[in-house]
């Protein structure tokens, strides 16, 4: 009898390795206690598909093989084992005993979980049973708060939702070019960081795919003629000749000259008046 079915497209169980079973429950994420037909029984317990814990019929409290196999002592065990209701409950162990060091317990509860899995893997099994939600009793589960994630559960619809994809036609040269006034253009607010203004690239029709490409040979380098063509050189007008400019005469100058006239004139008519006595 089993909770739930690891295996909906058969009509009923065969007998098979006792991994398949397992697989099976871990691929469809299920949470409970996963019951093994071997002898003696496997128990596997599971929390969103990941096994966490496993252990055979017979085994002792997990307590009991912690202290058994060192890493906790007695003292240790009694300040963090709670018993209800005749269980050993060790959920809350790092919280009452800061002492106890945790890496070194969970590691071999994880070595002890292997050992268990590892001699029930071959292991022919004829029947199991899944009973959902089922915790361990010792509360082992409450060591690791975190659930693993899950990305998709067996059997159920996927949807798969694309994002439309939408790709921006170039603009054409001519609507580059004009811009009308007031009329949002898209480009960034921040100038400081915007791209640079490219002159927009017309858009070609392409080329089918059965087309061949054409190669077009270049001559070799000894036969290209160098470029004779000769820039013409324009000569410069010779230099013209300078004009001396020379200054008005200032009114000072002016009445000196005007001066100079009056005595002249003055001399000469006293010369010709002595000449005329």
């Amino acid at each position: 009898m089993a909770d739930a079915n690891l295996f909906p497209g058969e009509a009923g169980f065969t007998p098979r390795p006792a991994w398949q079973v397992i697989e099976a429950a871990r691929r469809q994420y299920l949470t409970g206690e996963l019951t093994l037909s071997t002898a003696p029984a496997t128990k596997i317990f599971m929390r969103d598909g990941h096994v966490y814990f496993a252990e055979r019929s017979t085994d002792g409290t997990l307590p009991i093989r912690l202290m058994m196999e060192g890493v906790i002592t007695r003292q240790q065990m009694q300040r963090a084992m709670v018993i209800v209701n005749g269980i050993e409950h060790v959920g809350r162990m790092f919280d009452a005993d800061k002492s106890i060091d945790r890496a070194s317990v969970e590691l071999c509860a994880e070595l002890l979980t292997d050992d268990v899995m590892i001699d029930a893997a071959n292991t022919i099994v004829d029947g199991y049973e899944m009973v959902l939600y089922r915790r361990h009793p010792s509360g082992i589960d409450r060591w690791y708060p975190h659930s693993v994630p899950v990305s998709g559960r067996h059997n159920e619809p996927q949807e798969t939702t694309s994002a439309p994809t939408h790709v921006a036609e170039p603009p054409s040269p001519a609507k580059a070019a004009v811009k009308p006034k007031g009329e949002s253009t898209g480009e960034p607010k921040n100038r400081l960081n915007a791209p640079p203004i490219t002159q927009a690239v017309p858009v070609t029709a392409p080329v089918a795919a059965s087309a061949a490409p054409t190669h077009v040979p270049l001559p070799p380098i000894s036969q290209i003629s160098p470029i004779t063509t000769q820039i013409p050189v324009t000569p410069m007008p010779p230099p013209t000749a300078q004009i001396p400019v020379t200054a008005p005469p200032t009114s000072d100058e002016v009445d000196a000259s005007v001066i100079a006239d009056e005595v002249a004139e003055a001399i000469k008519r006293a010369f010709a008046g002595m000449g005329a006595g």
